[in-house]
């Protein structure tokens, strides 16, 4: 099972996925356009590239940019906001 099914299969994740309304405003919300913006620019390639090859099993890409979106100070602000309105 790869890391995203993991992920994918959490109870916070399965809820999340069956709730559109909560879905459409975590993809609208400014933090989460940043984030992808940020996501972007630590991103070898495009950020669609990565994502694509992680779908296909090679998540190394996408995981680099996730590390480096967490290790920059705004980027785990953002994320840790994002966690909380999740709850």
């Amino acid at each position: 099972m790869s890391a995203m099914d993991s992920f994918l299969n959490t109870p916070n994740a399965s809820k999340l996925l069956k709730d559109p309304t909560k879905l459409e405003r975590l993809r609208d919300a400014p933090e989460t356009q940043k984030m992808f913006a940020l996501l972007q620019q630590n991103t070898t390639g495009s950020l669609e590239q990565a994502a694509q090859q992680a779908a296909k099993g090679d998540t190394a890409p996408l995981m680099s940019a996730i590390r480096s979106l967490m290790q920059d100070p705004e980027g785990a602000k953002l994320i840790e906001h994002l966690k909380g309105s999740l709850k």
